[in-house]
């Protein structure tokens, strides 16, 4: 990547919908403080779980290679979360490769990661690492596979906590051949280890569980609770798909839940496609800071047609009058979200009109090809970090890209589609500012982008 230098200032890329800024910090304001944010909260992301812990957040995400933590006070701002890498495979063992959704469990006073992964010849299993201490940036034990007597493939486990008992519930194939991917169940004796053979609670068997080829699939089970009911919503037809959508079974807290006729499943998709986000699955669920609100947090295709090309969304939802989850239609990604309740984050917004820049206007956007500019001033309440996010519609593809400086690294991020329609997407880096009046300048390198507006966080 090109690095760009001008005499005095120090210049850093920044790149959406295949756009390269040059981004400069001079003196400036007219961002306006805002109780809103947009969808997606990371760019890149699938199989998110999130869990609220006290009084501040932890997520995981599949990342291929290895575990990694974030850590946050805000569910929304986890593009600036502190992470870390928690757990590394070595390299030939049975779980080093293709590490698959991990999850976050606080158990018996320790944390406790679920995870799928296969290693060289291998096929996937289930594996659970075991903190050291209460804090889940602790070291971690790796203790193995977890599974139960049938030892077939399985992915995406988690916990289910009845009383002073725990159950597995995990998507796995019935024998050796990958036709299709049922939901099961298991006793836990501790949570490292089942105590009962597997129990099947769903397969596919409605269209909408069966669309997008074979295997047919059920999986991406996650537990969700209301006041008399234990719920599980799971992910339904092909991941690969546009049809990837959300299930759910019930079942009453009360009940035994090893056996499959406690548990009903719902015959229509309680989450699915709509308003232009696409594939909607693999969900966790968390409160707002203040835990008066639900959230769904869940991946999505990037672009109608994008496969596993997908970004990590969230949104409000509530429960019906009997205690089911309404979790409505995906909000689309040009449509602003109120923060959760009890939020503290500090987002600051300059939209297109409120940006100086000799370039095309398009009704709400900027249209900037190579050698347009943008100006932003911003009156910057602090010195320190910020986070810029930039918003805008492209019909380019653009991936991770590596460090404009050393010191300044940068993360690109963008909607895949056939060119045949724009996207709506978002991308983000970090600028250093001075308290007081700052003006920072966007030049378009190369490409072209209708930007929409930035956001600012500290």
């Amino acid at each position: 990547m090109k690095k760009f230098i001008v005499p005095g200032i120090v210049l850093l890329a920044v790149i959406i919908g295949g756009v390269v800024f040059a981004m400069n910090d001079q003196n400036g304001s007219s961002a306006q403080t805002e109780d809103t944010f947009y969808n997606p909260v990371l760019p890149d992301g699938a199989d998110p779980w999130m869990v609220k812990h006290d009084d501040y957040y932890v997520y995981t995400q599949t990342t291929g290679f290895n575990v990694t933590i974030w850590k946050t006070d805000d569910p929304t701002s986890l593009a600036n979360a502190e992470s870390r890498v928690i757990w590394e495979p070595e390299y030939g063992t049975p779980n080093s490769q293709n590490i698959w959704a991990p999850e976050v469990h606080f158990l018996d006073g320790k944390w406790y990661v679920y995870y799928a992964a296969s290693g060289v010849g291998s096929e996937h299993r289930m594996f659970v690492l075991e903190s050291e201490t209460d804090d889940p940036f602790s070291d971690y034990t790796d203790l193995g596979q977890i599974t139960d007597p049938a030892d077939k493939w399985g992915i995406d486990g988690t916990v289910i906590e009845q009383g002073d008992e725990k159950f597995y519930v995990w998507s796995g194939w019935e024998g050796d051949e990958n036709v299709s991917q049922l939901i099961y169940i298991a006793g836990m004796s501790d949570p490292a280890t089942l105590n009962t053979e597997r129990v099947e609670l769903s397969r596919p068997e409605f269209e909408w569980e069966t669309r997008g080829g074979s295997p047919s699939i059920n999986e991406g089970p996650q537990i969700l609770e209301s006041d008399d009911h234990i719920h599980i919503v799971y992910s339904g037809s092909g991941s690969w798909s546009d049809f990837y959508n959300l299930g759910i079974l019930t079942a009453s807290k009360d009940s035994d839940l090893l056996d499959p006729a406690s548990w009903s499943k719902k015959e229509e998709p309680v989450f699915q496609s709509g308003n232009g986000v696409f594939g909607p699955g693999h969900a966790s669920f968390t409160k707002s800071p203040d835990d008066s609100e639900d959230w769904i947090v869940y991946h999505a295709a990037k672009a109608e047609g994008s496969g596993w090309s997908r970004n990590v969304r969230m949104q409000p939802f509530t429960f019906d009058e009997d205690g089911y989850p309404e979790f409505g239609e995906p909000v689309s990604a040009d449509e602003p979200i109120p923060l959760p309740a009890g939020s503290e984050e500090k987002i600051y917004r300059i939209s297109a009109e409120e940006m100086e820049s000799e370039a095309a206007r398009e009704e709400e956007f900027i249209r900037l090809t190579a050698g347009d500019s943008v100006q932003l001033e911003f009156d910057a309440p602090k010195d320190g970090t910020y986070t810029l996010y930039l918003y805008g519609e492209n019909q380019q593809e653009v991936s991770m890209n590596g460090t404009i400086q050393e010191d300044a690294p940068f993360k690109v991020f963008k909607a895949a589609n056939d060119g045949s329609a724009e996207s709506f997407g978002m991308t983000f880096t970090t600028v250093e500012l001075e308290s007081g009046s700052n003006t920072i300048d966007l030049e378009v390198q190369n490409g072209e982008i209708l930007l929409h507006h930035v956001d600012l966080r500290e």
